[in-house]
């Protein structure tokens, strides 16, 4: 008896073990995880509650572990008809992770049976939300008439809600990430731009126009309150001059003889500073030439400033 022990011991050990492996398991803070038993809900592990868990050995419960990450998909690049009978090429993204673990195994059962599902839905989705938009929407020279936003919205409105009741899944974000023209497309999509470049380059020389004539409005309006201004200041200026000038036109005709003798010398000086000259007077009236006069009267000499007449 004494020599079996060891071997009972271990094997109870073994046997001790083994429970363990089948009763407990750990659950990663990236995982979800579902307990059944005999096929039936009996317990929901969520990310929040990662850890070492409990359960009865297979076959009685059975642990189910999904990713809770946040996962991409991407549907097939085909053709895909608009509202105005043209024809486009999209590839549609969409980002989605398991909200509801007990629903997605009823559903789904399995992760990768998740995207084929979701990526049908949102290929439907698509197809459904292009058929109410015109090329235009994507395809357009003028931002502000880029409908992208409200065409990624509308995707993600159809499939969010239907993925949660469906599938358990919430989908986070839906968008284009590639969209193609076919070349049966492209040159009738190029003169379309090309006409709305058209149309607003006439737009802005029109809009150009106007603010030149504006302008040049502005200014003359402006140039004559200037002038207005400068005549006025003029007017005043004479009328200022005009009094002055009154004082000594008084005080000139108080003493005539005064008023000629400026007259006169404002004259001379005038002339002198005109250039060279020449000056031809009477000898009788300049003294001493008029004692020559005297000793010969039969002459009549005349003295010359500045040379001899």
């Amino acid at each position: 008896m004494p020599k079996t022990l060891p071997s009972i011991l271990v094997a109870v050990i073994i046997v001790v073990v083994i429970l363990l492996m089948m009763c407990a398991f750990q659950v990663k803070y990236t995982e979800t995880a579902v307990v059944t038993r005999f096929d039936k809900i009996k317990q929901v592990i969520k990310p929040a509650d990662a850890g070492f868990q409990w359960k009865l050995p297979w076959p009685i419960e059975t642990v189910h572990r999904f990713d809770a990450r946040l996962r991409t998909l991407e549907t097939e690049f085909k053709q895909l008809g608009t509202a105005d009978q043209k024809t486009v090429v999209l590839t549609a993204y969409a980002t989605w992770k398991i909200d509801d673990a007990e629903k997605f195994l009823k559903a789904v059962g399995r992760d990768d049976a998740a995207e084929p599902k979701l990526r049908d839905l949102l290929e439907n989705r698509v197809s459904e939300v292009l058929k109410s938009h015109a090329l235009s929407d994507m395809v357009t020279t003028s931002a502000d008439k880029l409908k992208f936003d409200q065409i990624e919205a509308s995707f993600l409105e159809g499939v969010q809600q239907r993925a949660l009741d469906n599938y358990g899944v919430w989908i986070n974000s839906v968008g284009v990430k590639r969209l193609n023209i076919p070349e049966s497309v492209t040159k009738e999509v190029f003169a379309r731009m090309k006409e709305e470049r058209q149309k607003t380059i006439k737009e802005l020389e029109g809009q150009g126009t106007s603010e030149a004539q504006g302008i040049t409005a502005r200014a003359i309006e402006e140039a004559r309150k200037i002038e207005q201004r400068a005549e006025a200041y003029a007017r005043k200026i004479e009328a200022q001059g005009e009094a002055e000038a009154l004082k000594f036109y008084n005080i000139f005709a108080e003493n005539r003889e005064l008023a000629d003798f400026l007259k006169k010398r404002e004259s001379i000086l005038k002339i002198l500073q005109s250039g060279e000259i020449t000056l031809v007077l009477s000898a009788e009236e300049i003294i001493p030439f008029d004692e020559l006069l005297k000793r010969r009267p039969a002459s009549s000499p005349r003295a010359t400033l500045g040379g001899q007449d």
